[in-house]
C-alpha cells in the first residue's frame, strides 16, 4: 500500500526552490547544513535516504547520514529528476539500534522511523496541528553523484583532475585538445577550483578557442545531453532575434514608438509613455517601474508590462527590467507574425543545428517568456557565443548581419553596477586579469548561467550552475585570476606541451 503523503504541505511548499526561471523569483531555501552529536550504534543507516514530495512526483527529498569525528552528521536536500534543487537543515539526528529520529526545523516537523530491512525505513512525520503522516524512506546512495560529488571519482581520496578532449558529435561543433602550455595551465588552475566548490555549485564549464571546443566538463551528474535553464541569457537570445527581424526589414526603425505597435493601449499615447521606443526596451531604459516579481507571477505578462506606471523619463535611466524583454517578444510577434520561439527555430536554431531545446516554461497564449525561460544544452550556448564573436557568421553562413552584432553588443548605457555597462540585452564589461583588462560581451543568467565572449582572445566560455543559494557571479573571480593566461601576447604559448591526460570521455 502506498503511504499517505501530505506531510507539512502548508509548511514546506513555499520553502522548495524549483529554480524554474530567473525572473520567477521563488522563495530560496537557506541552505544551513547542520551537524549534531549523537549515538554511534547504527552504521547500517549511513548514506542517503530518499523520501517523496507531497505533490510533485519528480521531486524527492534526501536525508544524508554520515559519521565524522565520532559524531553523526545529518543533511537534507531537495532534488528534481535527481538534480539538486536546494539544501535544508536537519537537527537532532539520532540512530539507536534500528531506530532513527531527526528534526527539520524549516518544516517544524520531526521524523521517527525503523529500519525494516537494509533498503527501507518505515516511519513518518509529526508536525504541529497535523496528524501523524506516514512517510517511508528508501536507501539511494547513487544520488551522492548528483547532490554531493562534482565527479564520481572524487570518492577516491587520491583523486586528481584529468583533462579530457571534448567528444566529437554530430552538432556542427569542431573539437580539439589543449594546444599550448597556456591553455593547459588555465584549465588545470581553474577546473580543480570549480571541483572544490570555490565558485559555488557549478554544473558545467565549456571553452571554445579559435573555433574549436577545447574544454567540456560536466559536474554533479549533468551530461552533454541535459538541457539547462539558461535564465536571463534568454534575454540575449531575444536581442539576436530582434536583429534578425531587423535584417529582414520586419523591424525597420528602432526609434519607433511602441504606442504605434500596440494601438489598443491608449495610455501609451500619453505624455511620457509616447516617448518609449524599441531601442529603450533593448537598452533597459524605458522608464517603466520594473515590478519584476509581479510581472512573472501575472496571468498576462505582456499586458502587465504595458500597463505599468512610468518611474523615469524614457531614455534617461537604466533599470534591469524583464518586462522590457517581454514587450520585445510581443513586438517580434507583431512584426514577424511568428511567436519568438517559432521565429528562433526557423532563423536561429535550425541554422545552428540546435535541435534540442525547450521554451515551454511560463508560456502564455502562445507567447514564450523571452526574459528567462529558455532551456538549452551548454554546447549550444557555445554556438551562440561563437556566432557573436564571428560577427553573426557561423561556419560560413551569415545568420545575422555584422552590423547588428556590432551595434547590439557595443556599450549603450551605464548601469547601476560600476564597470558593467549595457548594450542591447547584453552586458558589456572589462574583465581585468594579469596586466590587462579584456572586453567582455556577457550573457548573464542568475545562478551562474553565463556566456562570456572575449573578442580579443578569440574565446567563448560557457558555464551553467545552481548558485541560487550561493554567489551567482563567483566564477568571474576565477576568470579574473587566470584569463590572462590565454593571451599569447603576454604569455607566449608553447604548442608542444605534453598534457596530463588527453582521452575522450563518455559524457
Amino acid at each position: 500500500m502506498e503511504p499517505r503523503i501530505k506531510f507539512c504541505k502548508s509548511s514546506i511548499n513555499h520553502l522548495i526552490n524549483t529554480q524554474a526561471a530567473a525572473c520567477l523569483k521563488a522563495a530560496v531555501l537557506v541552505c544551513l547544513l547542520s551537524a549534531c552529536a549523537c549515538q554511534l550504534n547504527g552504521p547500517d543507516m549511513i548514506g542517503f535516504w530518499e523520501g517523496p514530495h507531497p505533490e510533485n512526483p519528480d521531486m524527492k527529498f534526501y536525508i544524508q547520514f554520515e559519521y565524522r569525528n565520532d559524531s553523526l552528521i545529518a543533511r537534507g536536500y531537495w532534488a528534481q529528476n535527481n538534480f539538486y534543487q536546494s539544501g535544508f537543515r536537519v537537527d537532532n539526528a539520532a540512530i539507536t539500534g534500528n531506530s532513527v529520529n531527526f528534526e527539520i526545523p524549516g518544516w517544524g516537523c520531526s521524523y521517527s522511523g525503523t529500519l525494516t530491512d537494509n533498503q527501507h525505513i518505515t516511519g513518518g512525520f509529526s508536525c504541529p496541528d497535523e496528524p501523524f503522516d506516514e512517510v517511508f524512506l528508501t536507501r539511494n546512495n547513487e544520488i551522492e553523484n548528483y547532490l554531493v560529488l562534482p565527479e564520481p571519482e572524487m570518492k577516491d581520496p587520491s583523486y586528481q583532475y584529468k583533462y579530457h578532449t571534448p567528444e566529437t558529435m554530430d552538432d556542427n561543433i569542431e573539437v580539439g585538445g589543449l594546444r599550448s602550455a597556456n591553455d593547459s595551465l588555465f584549465i588545470y588552475s581553474l577546473i580543480p577550483e570549480i571541483l572544490t566548490g570555490e565558485y559555488g555549485r557549478m554544473n558545467s564549464f565549456l571553452m571554445m578557442k579559435e573555433g574549436k571546443l577545447i574544454c567540456e566538463e560536466y559536474f554533479y551528474g549533468y551530461t552533454v545531453s541535459n538541457l539547462h535553464q539558461i535564465e536571463s541569457c534568454t534575454k540575449s537570445i531575444t536581442s539576436l532575434l530582434t536583429g534578425i527581424a531587423s535584417d529582414h526589414n520586419l523591424i525597420t526603425d528602432l526609434d519607433e514608438p511602441i504606442y504605434e505597435i500596440f494601438p489598443a493601449y491608449e495610455r501609451l499615447k500619453g505624455v511620457g509613455y509616447n516617448a518609449i521606443t524599441i531601442k529603450h526596451l533593448l537598452t533597459m531604459t524605458s522608464g517603466f517601474d520594473p515590478q519584476n516579481d509581479q510581472l512573472f507571477t501575472s496571468d498576462n505578462r505582456i499586458d502587465f508590462a504595458l500597463k505599468r506606471e512610468l518611474k523615469y523619463q524614457p531614455g534617461t535611466t537604466f533599470q534591469y527590467d524583464g518586462g522590457n524583454t517581454e514587450i520585445l517578444g510581443a513586438i517580434i510577434k507583431a512584426k514577424t507574425k511568428m511567436f519568438a520561439d517559432e521565429f528562433a527555430e526557423q532563423y536561429l536554431f535550425n541554422p545552428l543545428n540546435i535541435n534540442l531545446y525547450s521554451w515551454n516554461l511560463l508560456k502564455q497564449d502562445g507567447f514564450p517568456s523571452v526574459g528567462g525561460s529558455l532551456r538549452l544544452r551548454p554546447r549550444d550556448m557555445v554556438k551562440i557565443g561563437w556566432l557573436v564573436i564571428k560577427g553573426g557568421n557561423y561556419k560560413g553562413k551569415q545568420l545575422i548581419s555584422e552590423r547588428w552584432i556590432s551595434e547590439s553588443t557595443s556599450v549603450k548605457t551605464e548601469t547601476h553596477i560600476p564597470g558593467d555597462d549595457y548594450s542591447y540585452q547584453w552586458w558589456n564589461l572589462k574583465l581585468a586579469s594579469g596586466p590587462k583588462s579584456y572586453r567582455t560581451i556577457w550573457a548573464n543568467g542568475w545562478g551562474s548561467q553565463f556566456i562570456f565572449i572575449f573578442p580579443e582572445l578569440n574565446t567563448v566560455i560557457v558555464t551553467t550552475g545552481h548558485n541560487y543559494e550561493n554567489d551567482s557571479w563567483a566564477i568571474t573571480n576565477g576568470l579574473k585570476k587566470y584569463l590572462g593566461l590565454l593571451d599569447s601576447g603576454i604569455y607566449p604559448a608553447d604548442v608542444t606541451i605534453q598534457h596530463h591526460s588527453d582521452s575522450n570521455k563518455n559524457q
